[in-house]
């Protein structure tokens, strides 16, 4: 119940998700009379696939991730992840503190075998309605060697194959060229390693100007370059909502312009909405969980759910455990031959 707005946002997302998914139950973990009074203002006094877990324990935003794990075991952030790790719920979804998220799933879920480091992916739009591609690490890590990346590509291959059915993904690693000689060291190990793998669909290397182009479906870097990429993304929608603001208050010629392409403009804003792509899901742990961003609201953060909900339904950390197991086979069948 974290975020900028707490269950004045998650509770009518809560309720717009059990209305769609009807096979969905969800447990809402925070201050129970705040959480029902809300549900009375949505019409919904108590449903068999709605259950409260009280707590008036929260995780602040600027508060230091460790001290979730000394001073806030009874916080919704910490009590929400444990319910995954007892199994009683299949994922989380948190607006709340990122490090501690973090920190509390990696404390309470473990890595996958096989994965170093777990990831936070992200979706980016790409041309046409609905279209997206994955990013990652978006900021679960500072910096990651070519055996951490190449397990992003693994996972990343894996979530666009499970959630959006694509068949063999395109995966590409974002450098500044197209050159085999340019990157980082470590850039370019991780391309001959990603190279030299068949199970994935290794297309080379993505420059920035490329990110929306449509022409990879999984985009690897670090987790600072792939941070800085997500917020320079959703910072130019809001420039272009400032400029179509701005030129619209310039003359009542402007305005008649406007008038006439409002159409494409709806159209436009449909594809870069930022709600619709809402929702980095920690990928790499025995369990899911997806972060919404903190200054979500309700429709973002139901988007945000849904991902949580695809995701379980598909079994991603099984899969990738699966073929995390069998990346590990192969080189020692190879060996014995």
């Amino acid at each position: 119940m974290g975020g900028d707005f707490g269950p004045s946002v998650a509770v009518p997302a809560a309720i717009r998700a059990l209305a769609t998914y009807q096979d969905l139950s969800v447990v809402l973990v925070g201050d129970e009379p705040q959480i029902k009074a809300l549900m009375q203002q949505a019409g919904v006094s108590s449903t068999s696939r709605l259950e409260l877990l009280h707590t008036a324990v929260s995780v602040h935003n600027d508060s230091k991730p460790e001290s979730v794990l000394r001073n806030s075991r009874e916080s919704s952030m910490f009590l929400a992840v444990n319910l995954v790790k007892e199994g009683r719920v299949d994922a989380c979804v948190s607006a709340g503190n990122t490090g501690a998220l973090l920190l509390s799933g990696r404390h309470l879920l473990k890595n996958i075998p096989g994965i170093s480091k777990p990831a936070m992916i992200a979706s980016v739009p790409l041309r046409g309605v609905g279209s997206k591609a994955y990013i990652l690490d978006v900021g679960a890590n500072v910096s990651n060697d070519a055996a951490e990346l190449f397990e992003f590509a693994v996972m990343g291959s894996i979530q666009a194959e499970s959630v959006d059915r694509i068949s063999a993904p395109r995966v590409a690693l974002l450098n500044v060229g197209h050159e085999e000689h340019k990157g980082t060291p470590t850039i370019r190990e991780t391309a001959t390693h990603l190279a030299q793998t068949t199970s994935l669909n290794y297309i080379g290397y993505i420059e920035g100007n490329e990110l929306f182009s449509g022409k990879a479906d999984v985009i690897v870097c670090d987790g600072f370059s792939g941070n800085i990429t997500i917020k320079t993304s959703a910072g130019v929608v809001r420039v272009i909502e400032q400029v179509l603001k701005s030129t619209a208050e310039k003359g009542l010629l402007s305005r008649l312009l406007l008038l006439l392409a409002a159409p494409l403009l709806r159209r436009l804003r449909r594809e870069i909405d930022p709600a619709q792509f809402n929702g980095a899901s920690v990928i790499g742990l025995q369990g899911i969980i997806v972060k919404s961003h903190g200054h979500a609201h309700a429709d973002a953060f139901y988007h945000a759910i849904a991902q949580a909900y695809r995701e379980a339904s598909d079994c991603v950390p099984e899969k990738i455990a699966t073929r995390m197991a069998s990346l590990v086979q192969a080189p020692m069948a190879q060996n014995s031959n």
